[in-house]
C-alpha cells in the first residue's frame, strides 16, 4: 500500500466523518466499505453493542447492501460475541462464527477487536481475511488510524441514540400524561409546559390556538413561556424513572399561566382560517409543520401578529386527529434568541400528534357529557311536564265542576242584591258576593280556555274590524279609568286567514293588560300595519302603555302561566294570547321602556 493510498483513505475518512448532510450510521456505512476496498479486504463489518439488551444487536458490513442490519449475537458466541464478552482481540475460522454474523463467503480467518473508550463499550470490529489476505504492519497501522476515525463516529452515534431515547422516553410519559385527562383546560396546559419546561426546554414560548369552524377562526387559548412554565412542577426531573407512567401540574400553577401578561395577549389573539393571511392557517389546510426561519422575510405571514408577540423566527404545527385538525401550537425561541433545531422540530412532530388526539378525545368527551346533561334535562323536563298535565287535566275537571255551582251562586246573589235596599249592610254584602263571583268566573273561564286544545277554524279576518271590535269591549272600562285611547288604522289592508274570535281574544287580553298597568290614567296608543316575518307578508298590531314599563326581573316570566304580579288576576291573559298567535305561526315581540311603558307588537303572516 503506497503512501498516495494511505493518504487518499485518511482523506476521505475525515471527509466522511466531517460530512453536515449524512447520518452516523450512513458516515460508518461509507467508512467500511471504502476501508475494504482500500485495503484489499474481503469484508469490515462493525458490531453496535445494546447495552439495555446486554448483546450485539445492529451491524453495518461492507458485505452488506443496505446501511444497517439487525442482528442478536449474545455476549460468548461466535468471533463478535467472544471478544465482545472478552474485551480482547481474537482470530477465529469461519465456522466458529454466530450465525447472525457476516460471511462473504470467501474468507478464511476472522479477526475481531473490541471498539472501546474510556470504559465505554461500543461494539466490535471484525475483519474478513481471504486466502491470501494478511494485515501487514502498515495496513494495520493505517487501520488503528481509521478506527479512531469510527470511534469518534459511534461516540456521536450513540450521544445520538441517548437523546433519542430521551426525547422517546420523554414522549411516552408526556403522551401518558396527556392521555390521562379529559379535562381539556388542564390538558391544554399540561400540553404547553412539555414544550417549555425542565432543565432543557425545548421552546421557549408555546402558543395553542383552537379551530371554531362556525366562525371561521382559530381561537388563542393559552400561551406559557419558559419562565411560567418553570414554576410548575419539573416533568422532566431526569431523577425519576424514565417509564414512570405520568407527571402532573397543580391547579395554582395553572391558575398562575393562565394570569401571565404573556397569556392574556395570547387568548385575545385571533388568527383567521385563511392560509393567504397566516401561516398557522396554511398549517391546518396542508396539516403540515411549517418551520420559518426568517419571519421577517415570509410573505405569508400575519405581520400584525409577528410584531405583537416580538417573533423571528418559529415554528406551526397542525393538531391533528382522525384526519382532522383541531388546532395548531406555535412556538419559539424567542426569548433566547437561539435557532430551532431539527430534533426539536421531528420532536414537535411526533408530540402533536399525540397532543392532538388527545384533545380531539377531550372535545368529544365534554360534547358527550353535554348531550348527556341534555338529555337528561330533557327527561326531567318531560316528566315535570306530564305531571303538569295531569295537574291540568285534573283543575280542569275541577274548573268545570266549580263553574256551574258559581253561575248560580251569582244569579242568585243579583237577585237577592236586587231586592235589599240600597244603603243597608245587607245590599253591600250581596254585591260583594257578586263581585267575586264575577272575579272566580273569569278565573275559571281563563284556565278552562288554557287547558283546553284549541281548535283554529280559519277565516279571512280584517284585522282592523278585529282590533275595533276588541276595543268596543274594553272601552268602557278604559274610560272608567281615565285612559285615554289613540289609534291609526290604514285605509286598505290585505286580509289575513285565522280564526277572528281567537284573535279577537288576544288584543282583548292586552288592552286589559293595558289598562290595569296604568292605574292612576294613561294613554294606550294602538297602532294597525304591515310587516313581514320569515320573509312573509304580514299584518302588525302595535298596542303601547303608559304603565310604566315592566320590570326587568319579571321581564322574562310574563308568559309563563299563572305567573302574575297583581293582586288580581290569574296569570293567563298574555300567555294565552301569545299560545294563540303562535298557532297561528306569529309573534310577540316587547319593547319594554321601564319608568315609561310597554309596547307589544303582534305580527301575524297573512298566509299561514
Amino acid at each position: 500500500m503506497t503512501f498516495r493510498d494511505r493518504y487518499n483513505l485518511l482523506s476521505y475518512a475525515v471527509r466522511i466523518a466531517d460530512a453536515p448532510n449524512r447520518t452516523s450510521l450512513q458516515k460508518l456505512k461509507s467508512l467500511v466499505k471504502r476501508l475494504a476496498g482500500s485495503l484489499q479486504l474481503t469484508s469490515v463489518t462493525i458490531y453496535l453493542h445494546d447495552q439495555y439488551q446486554g448483546c450485539l444487536s445492529r451491524k453495518i458490513s461492507s458485505a452488506d447492501p443496505g446501511t444497517m442490519t439487525p442482528c442478536n449475537i449474545p455476549p460468548g458466541q461466535g468471533g463478535a460475541g467472544i471478544c465482545a464478552a472478552r474485551r480482547i482481540p481474537l482470530s477465529i475460522p469461519p465456522q466458529a462464527l454466530h450465525a447472525d454474523e457476516t460471511r462473504h463467503g470467501s474468507e478464511v480467518e476472522f479477526l475481531c477487536e473490541p471498539i472501546s473508550r474510556n470504559d465505554r463499550f461500543f461494539g466490535v470490529l471484525a475483519i474478513g481475511l481471504g486466502p491470501n489476505e494478511s494485515l501487514t504492519a502498515t495496513r494495520k497501522k493505517v487501520l488503528e488510524q481509521v478506527q479512531t476515525i469510527a470511534l469518534q463516529l459511534l461516540t456521536n452515534l450513540s450521544a445520538e441514540n441517548d437523546k433519542k431515547l430521551k426525547d422517546l422516553s420523554l414522549l411516552y410519559r408526556v403522551s401518558n400524561t396527556i392521555l390521562s385527562t379529559i379535562e381539556l383546560n388542564k390538558l391544554i396546559h399540561l400540553t404547553l409546559t412539555a414544550l417549555t419546561s425542565g432543565p432543557a426546554p425545548f421552546f421557549d414560548r408555546a402558543m395553542l390556538f383552537l379551530i371554531n369552524k362556525r366562525s371561521g377562526i382559530m381561537q388563542g387559548m393559552l400561551g406559557v413561556t419558559r419562565e411560567t412554565a418553570a414554576r410548575c412542577t419539573d416533568p422532566f426531573n431526569e431523577s425519576e424513572d424514565i417509564l414512570a407512567s405520568r407527571w402532573d401540574i397543580s391547579d395554582d400553577s395553572m391558575v398562575c399561566q393562565r394570569q401571565s401578561d404573556f397569556n392574556q395577549k395570547v387568548m385575545a389573539s385571533r388568527l383567521e382560517l385563511d392560509k393567504s393571511l397566516n401561516l398557522a392557517s396554511r398549517a391546518v389546510l396542508e396539516k403540515r409543520l411549517i418551520y420559518v426561519p426568517v419571519a421577517a422575510r415570509e410573505k405569508q405571514a400575519d405581520h400584525t401578529f409577528i410584531k405583537r408577540f416580538g417573533i423571528s423566527s418559529f415554528a406551526v404545527a397542525p393538531l391533528i386527529a382522525r384526519e382532522k385538525v383541531v388546532g395548531v401550537i406555535v412556538v419559539d425561541n424567542s426569548l433566547e434568541g437561539r435557532p430551532i433545531s431539527k430534533d426539536n422540530l421531528r420532536f414537535l412532530q411526533l408530540f402533536t400528534n399525540q397532543a392532538g388526539m388527545a384533545i380531539q378525545n377531550s372535545i368529544l368527551y365534554n360534547r358527550i357529557e353535554d348531550t348527556n346533561r341534555d338529555l337528561s334535562e330533557a327527561q326531567d323536563r318531560l316528566i315535570q311536564g306530564e305531571r303538569l298535565a295531569a295537574i291540568g287535566e285534573m283543575a280542569a275537571g275541577i274548573a268545570h265542576e266549580l263553574k256551574g255551582p258559581l253561575v248560580a251562586i251569582g244569579g242568585f246573589a243579583r237577585r237577592l242584591a236586587g231586592r235589599l235596599a240600597k244603603a243597608s249592610d245587607e245590599k253591600e254584602s250581596a254585591d260583594l258576593i257578586v263581585r267575586e263571583v264575577l272575579r272566580l268566573e273569569k278565573m275559571l273561564t281563563d284556565i278552562l280556555s288554557f287547558s283546553k286544545k284549541t281548535t283554529i277554524c280559519y277565516t279571512p279576518c280584517n284585522i282592523s274590524e278585529i282590533v275595533k271590535d276588541a276595543l268596543a269591549v274594553v272601552r268602557p272600562s278604559l274610560e272608567e279609568k281615565g285612559i285615554r285611547v289613540t289609534t291609526r288604522f290604514p285605509r286598505k289592508i290585505e286580509a289575513l286567514l285565522g280564526d277572528c274570535q281567537q284573535l279577537k281574544q288576544v288584543f282583548i287580553n292586552l288592552f286589559f293588560n293595558g289598562q290595569e298597568a296604568m292605574k292612576n290614567g294613561g294613554e294606550l296608543a294602538i297602532r294597525v300595519g304591515t310587516s313581514t316575518i320569515d320573509g312573509q307578508k304580514a299584518v302588525a298590531v302595535k298596542v303601547r302603555d303608559t304603565g310604566g314599563g315592566i320590570p326587568l326581573e319579571t321581564l322574562h316570566h310574563i308568559f309563563n302561566p299563572f305567573y302574575t304580579t297583581k293582586d288580581t288576576g290569574t296569570g293567563l291573559g298574555l300567555p294565552i294570547a301569545n299560545r294563540i298567535i303562535t298557532n297561528h305561526c306569529g309573534k310577540i315581540h316587547i319593547n319594554n321602556r321601564p319608568g315609561i311603558g310597554v309596547e307589544f307588537s303582534v305580527v301575524v303572516p297573512i298566509q299561514n
